[in-house]
């Protein structure tokens, strides 16, 4: 596995991030679709800022962000730092917009999606959310994996269901970094799929959380939105982050001027 050639970077601590926007991502998706079904499965990666920091901790999650056939920016600085680095061609790709984004792209091709995360119930409703929105989706199996690392038969057993299933798009919502790591271990046992990441999408597109208002997320504050819901579990994340985010960038700025892309 490996970044699809047809798309520039621009890396930051690191990752390498796809200069890329949402018709872009849905072009690159479709070009890996039809390369055939025996081709080894790949993965896309939507990274905000908490991800590129826990990437500079976990070599293991800075492995998988190589191994993706494309790194998004979802959150809005890292579109930013792209425009800024001179990168033609991004935009914003927000995890949760990719999943109607990628399944109305679909129609028209009959890809097959599954759905694989949340809580209990959760990838059920989701389905069942995205078929009433967009009528004929082919939805071709939901499932819930346990919290606990999977021994050798469930993988074995998992990874059958979903090649027997005949799915193409397969959607993740396990949270960062378990999605990375799971994508990076199982996409290439999965030919002819592409599975993408897209963590609290399942919780918020099925109404269990809301997305931040729009003012938040084109000021690039929707971590102050959840900050605000939820302070309990997310002080710590952000205390952390954000000066170390920001560090990263002033370290980046000083050690080389803003530039093309790769």
């Amino acid at each position: 596995m490996s970044h699809d050639p047809a798309v520039a970077r621009f890396r930051l601590a690191g990752t390498g991030i796809s200069a890329i926007d949402m018709k872009g991502m849905i072009g690159a998706i479709r070009r890996r679709l039809d390369s055939g079904r025996t081709r080894p499965g790949t993965f896309v990666v939507f990274r905000d800022a908490h991800g590129i920091v826990r990437a500079t901790e976990d070599e293991r999650l800075l492995a998988a962000h190589e191994a993706a056939m494309l790194v998004c920016p979802d959150g809005r600085p890292l579109y930013w730092l792209g425009r800024l680095r001179g990168a033609r061609g991004v935009g914003q790709v927000p995890g949760i917009e990719s999943v109607e984004a990628v399944c109305r792209a679909g129609l028209l091709h009959g890809w097959r999606h599954y759905f694989l995360g949340g809580g209990e119930d959760v990838a059920d409703a989701l389905a069942e959310t995205m078929r009433a929105r967009l009528p004929g989706l082919k939805v071709v199996g939901t499932e819930t994996p346990p919290f606990r690392p999977l021994d050798a038969d469930e993988t074995a057993a998992m990874r059958a269901r979903i090649r027997e299933s005949g799915a193409q798009i397969l959607w993740i919502g396990l949270g960062t970094p378990k999605q990375e790591l799971f994508m990076a271990e199982h996409a290439p046992h999965l030919p002819g799929t592409v599975a993408m990441g897209v963590g609290a999408a399942f919780d918020v597109l099925t109404g269990r959380v809301p997305r931040a208002p729009v003012a938040f997320q084109v000021t690039g504050l929707e971590w102050a939105y959840r900050l605000l819901r939820e302070p309990r579990r997310l002080t710590g994340r952000y205390v952390h982050t954000i000066p170390r985010f920001l560090a990263l960038v002033a370290t980046e700025r000083r050690r080389r001027p803003a530039g093309a892309a790769e």
